[in-house]
């Protein structure tokens, strides 16, 4: 018995070495409690269905609920704003899009700071927009749209669904590369735009959210803003293939932590978005809604919103783009 004794005494040290070291030697299990994704648009368009569509999946993988709470306005600092000043555990997440990487640019002041108060997960999705028309307006190509701009400057005002969106910086990209003077008229989100596109009040609108409208001969299609033709639109080319070679504009949805959240819960956040929107019975309900999957690791997010935001940064400081 003594003999054992001492023996056990001996490999205590080894077996106290081996053991877990309590508090911090292994991850808390994550989550905890419902996760939150605030959405920096209203409900009911394609920045919302996503949201809805993902959180879902991820509220069966995570066994916890998943509520989705509409932040708009500010163009998208309300929301983000509301995830920078969250608890940094990684139960409060931010969908928001292009408009975030500019508003350092846009804007004087903001009230955090976008590289240390919000950590990027992943890209959810990215949607191409459609130039589109009125059938009563007569232009039927993107080349008639040229010609009529440069014939009567001014004269064409283009739709959007507010300042440094996608639908605004396709037209300002489209203006700068084509040569024509467009004329800008922003709105509160798609549906009182799309109104006064249908009445004539604008002539033309770069969208994500009119394939219907499209469907139904209420607007014409005169072209793809993506480098590719779309699957759910083959017979559209893209605006490159008409005259302006290398024109691509696509907008980008992503989610963000706050900053501080623990590196281990943004990379397990990142796994998890990225199965749940490239599973395979996700792909035709995003065509829905004109998206393509997005996902990967939060480093690659990183290098694309840097890209991003050094590509839309120029346009918009030659196009002297400012939110007041």
């Amino acid at each position: 018995m003594k003999l054992l004794r001492r023996t056990l005494l001996a490999l205590l040290p080894l077996s106290t070495l081996l053991a877990p070291s309590g508090a911090g030697a292994q991850a808390p299990a994550w989550p905890t409690k419902p996760v939150r994704i605030i959405v920096a648009y209203p409900p009911g368009g394609a920045t919302d269905m996503q949201a809805r569509l993902v959180g879902q999946r991820l509220s069966e993988k995570w066994k916890q609920p998943v509520i989705v709470e509409n932040k708009p306005g500010g163009n998208t600092v309300i929301a983000t704003d509301a995830v920078a000043k969250a608890a940094p555990d990684g139960h409060t997440l931010l969908l928001t899009a292009m408009p975030f990487a500019l508003n350092p640019i846009l804007m004087d002041k903001l009230p955090y700071d976008s590289a240390r108060d919000l950590a990027p997960v992943t890209v959810l999705t990215t949607i191409s927009n459609v130039l589109v028309t009125a059938p009563e307006t007569g232009i039927r190509s993107v080349q008639d749209l040229i010609a009529r701009g440069k014939a009567e400057p001014g004269s064409i005002s283009f739709a959007s669904t507010g300042l440094a969106t996608s639908t605004h910086l396709s037209g300002e990209l489209f203006s700068s590369m084509a040569g024509v003077q467009l004329t800008h008229v922003p709105y509160k989100g798609s549906a009182p735009a799309h109104q006064d596109l249908l009445s004539g009040r604008v002539k033309i609108m770069f969208d994500n959210g009119v394939l219907q409208h499209i469907k139904s001969g209420r607007v014409i299609a005169l072209g793809v803003t993506s480098a590719k033709r779309l699957p759910w639109l083959p017979n559209v080319p893209t605006i490159a293939e008409q005259g302006l070679p290398g024109y691509e504009a696509s907008a980008w949805y992503g989610i963000f932590a706050t900053g501080g959240t623990p590196a281990d819960v943004v990379r397990q956040l990142a796994a998890d978005i990225t199965t749940a929107i490239r599973a395979p019975d996700m792909e035709p309900k995003l065509e829905g809604i004109g998206a393509t999957a997005g996902g990967g690791t939060p480093e690659e997010f990183r290098r694309f919103l840097a890209q991003e935001t050094t590509r839309w940064g120029q346009l918009v400081r030659e196009r002297n783009i400012r939110v007041e």
